[in-house]
């Protein structure tokens, strides 16, 4: 590996921890919380798996839901959710 090589790694890995992936923003609130998905899912009304799933991108949760997550995390709407 050349110098040029080496250089450009740190800013891939860097790209792939940005903010910019709110799936990681809600995770990481949840964690920080110490709140496990099935206790998030019952506070909010929805099932484990559609915690699961929109912590993973798999799912776009209703306004109601991104909305009562954001209030359990204490977090933005938009940082619930694709």
């Amino acid at each position: 590996m050349n110098s040029t090589e080496e250089s450009q790694r740190p800013a891939e890995s860097a790209k792939k921890n940005a903010p910019t992936d709110r799936r990681g923003l809600m995770r990481d609130a949840r964690k920080r919380l110490r709140i496990r998905q099935l206790d998030l899912a019952r506070r909010v009304g929805c099932s484990e798996s559609q915690i699961t799933k929109i912590e993973t991108g798999r799912a776009n949760p209703e306004e109601w839901l991104k909305e009562a997550i954001a209030k359990e995390l204490c977090i933005e709407t938009w940082e619930v959710g694709v």
